[in-house]
């Protein structure tokens, strides 16, 4: 994860200490003049594009060097809407540092989220010493497992040049906690039409069935090319995904070259056993 810190400007010795980032006093620790808590936010940017994708919350600490009294402080938020955030966070008598806990479990993975959150409250805080906004940059990211070899069965590529659909084995991985799988390299050297020359590395196809009834996939190069131009797959209709056994339905797919696209699965053979 990479979290960019910029170290709080306000608490006491008696709490702990914090050296600042961005002062020529480095190493002297602060006190709060404005305000009695000494409240901060600990962190002034927070970029974390690495989150597993199965986390549900984020904690974003808070800290005061006062802690003799229980404090509720109200929050703003210009985070979207798919990030939940707590309206206010309360630290409890004796407590100096708590957590404004995020919600991310509605964020959907490879999505950018931006925005802030920020004290709402302008006399909560020394405005001087304090880090009272913090900018949060999210994105979540699967954390993927290899499954091994598993039998795919092409009916794109080889069809469309007039060739029978013919099975053999590609790297699988899976999205760890999900059924979403990731073949690796499926049109590289494995694939038994081609010849040295005819392909590229370092394809990664995704195929999404976490709705075993709607199976998809986005738009994907699959890094053959026959003289003309790589070729992609795009999905036209939704697979479906029985007893682990992915299929798509006849023209369900197009494959695109330089020249056009031209409807693939016409045979319905494509097949991805991931027994």
């Amino acid at each position: 994860m990479k979290n960019i810190f910029k170290s709080i400007l306000v608490l006491s010795a008696a709490a702990f200490v914090a050296v600042s980032c961005n002062t020529d006093n480095i190493g002297t620790v602060y006190e709060s003049e404005g305000n009695a808590t000494g409240l901060s936010f600990t962190q002034s940017i927070v970029n974390d594009t690495e989150i597993s994708a199965a986390q549900t919350t984020f904690p974003v600490t808070v800290a005061r060097s006062n802690a003799a009294a229980a404090l509720t402080v109200n929050i703003e938020s210009t985070l979207p809407e798919d990030i939940k955030v707590p309206s206010s966070v309360t630290f409890n008598a004796g407590e100096y540092k708590t957590d404004l806990v995020l919600d991310i479990s509605a964020m959907e993975v490879g999505t950018s989220y931006k925005g802030s959150v920020t004290f709402a409250d302008e006399n909560a805080y020394d405005d001087n010493t304090a880090i009272s906004s913090v900018s949060i940059t999210f994105a979540k990211a699967f954390s993927w497992v290899s499954i091994g070899k598993h039998k795919y069965t092409d009916d794109i590529v080889g069809p469309l040049f007039g060739a029978p659909a013919i099975e053999y084995e590609v790297e699988v991985e899976q999205a760890e906690g999900f059924n979403v799988f990731r073949l690796i390299d499926p049109y590289g050297e494995v694939f038994p039409y081609n010849d040295p020359g005819d392909y590229r590395l370092g394809v990664k196809w995704v195929i999404d069935a976490s709705d075993p009834d709607a199976v998809v996939f986005d738009m994907t190069s699959l890094g053959v090319d026959w003289g003309y131009g790589e070729m992609a797959a795009q999905m036209l209709a939704p697979g479906k995904m029985v007893n682990k056994v992915i299929t798509f339905p006849t023209d369900g797919i197009a494959v695109y070259d330089d020249d056009g696209g031209y409807y693939a699965n016409r045979n319905g053979a494509f097949k991805l056993d991931l027994n």
